[in-house]
């Protein structure tokens, strides 16, 4: 019987260390990089899109945009992912601004400032 403990522990742990995978404890997660990409305006509404250009050793939570006017403030959750995107509610004509939003386990980035125009 103890033959056949030392072979199965021995393969066990090999086991266990190829699972693992890559060595990661040495970096330090950071908040999300995010980007606002572009809005396309389509009749009363827009397609708010955004991409997450990194988010270093920590897995995103929430995607997102603000966007709004000088009196109107909105927010728009998307589906947590690389490349995402969602659309307003029905805007009034005028010029709106976006920026997106990403989080992960460090914290919450937003991107750039972008103005659209929802035409009369």
């Amino acid at each position: 019987m103890k033959h056949l403990l030392h072979p199965f522990l021995t393969l066990s742990c090999l086991g266990l260390c190829l699972s693992c995978g890559e060595d990661r404890s040495g970096e330090q997660p950071f908040a999300p990089t995010v980007q606002t990409l572009d809005a396309i305006p389509s009749g009363c509404r827009a397609e708010l899109r955004g991409v997450v250009t990194s988010s270093p050793n920590s897995s995103l939570t929430e995607c997102g945009f603000h966007y709004g006017n000088e009196t109107l403030r909105k927010s728009v959750t998307a589906e947590p992912a690389w490349e995402f995107s969602a659309m307003t509610d029905t805007l009034q004509p005028g010029r709106y601004y976006v920026t997106t939003y990403a989080t992960n386990g460090m914290g919450t980035t937003d991107g750039d400032t972008l103005y659209f125009d929802i035409e009369p």
